[in-house]
């Protein structure tokens, strides 16, 4: 099974989403990556965490990008969750570290946010790490141009999903990847939109195709039949023990 699976935001079922214990956790439980989502600090730093604004995994109401560092370093980010007291949010530099063997990391660029491409490289750059364990992903298409145009070997994936009310065709969606430059994409769909002639028609062109989140065996066994090319879970290393 040639299938990437992606613990999304570390192994988020157990551990607090975008911490250091859930990207430890999926290193330990063998899974083939992480996914993370980035932001700046108010003074420059570079920070791991889903929502813009901390309250939800840290029951203090600001911004992230409109706190400094320490600040929110000084937080916990438990979420919720007892045996995990006292987590503290990570860095970027921090989250790479813990990459075991050959694990990849999925960093997603939160909000659109341009600006914080050249930090990203330059943190990259320094860990030391293959930059083909590397994926860039966001859902801004104009953050996806800028990234080729400034590191075009480094993959990069425009996110998106489709429904009823946000439809897409095979013919469509490959004219947007051409047009911001992306290697692929990483798309949440309803089963009924997205089958085996999709994804054919998508990776015929050229494309990778990724696929999040799936939670589902059942679901993941599909697309992986289907022939999509990588799985982000939030129980990434439950389905990849169940499907291998």
């Amino acid at each position: 099974m040639s299938v990437t699976f992606i613990s999304h935001r570390g192994e988020s079922c157990d551990a607090p989403e975008n911490t250091l214990s859930a990207f430890r956790l999926a290193a330990e439980r063998g899974t083939d990556g992480i996914e993370c989502d980035i932001y700046f600090t108010s003074d420059g730093k570079v920070v791991c965490c889903h929502d813009e604004n901390a309250k939800r995994t840290s029951g203090h109401d600001a911004l992230v990008t409109a706190t400094d560092f320490n600040t929110l370093r000084s937080w916990d980010f438990s979420n919720g969750k007892a045996q995990y007291a006292g987590e503290k949010i990570p860095l970027l530099k921090e989250t790479m570290e813990c990459l075991k063997g050959n694990m990849q990391i999925y960093i997603e660029i939160k909000r659109g946010n341009v600006e914080i491409i050249p930090a990203m490289y330059d943190i990259i750059d320094a860990s030391g790490i293959s930059q083909e364990r590397i994926t860039m992903i966001c859902f801004g298409q104009e953050v996806c141009f800028a990234s080729k145009q400034q590191r075009p070997s480094l993959r990069t994936l425009w996110l998106s999903s489709c429904s009823d009310e946000n439809p897409i065709t095979a013919k469509n969606l490959i004219q947007k990847l051409k047009d911001c430059k992306a290697d692929g994409i990483d798309l949440y769909s309803m089963p009924r939109m997205v089958n085996r002639d999709f994804i054919s028609q998508v990776k015929d062109a050229g494309f990778f195709f990724a696929s999040w989140t799936i939670d589902n065996a059942d679901r993941a066994r599909e697309l992986i039949a289907d022939g999509v090319d990588s799985i982000t879970s939030n129980c990434a290393a439950s389905i990849m023990k169940q499907l291998r």
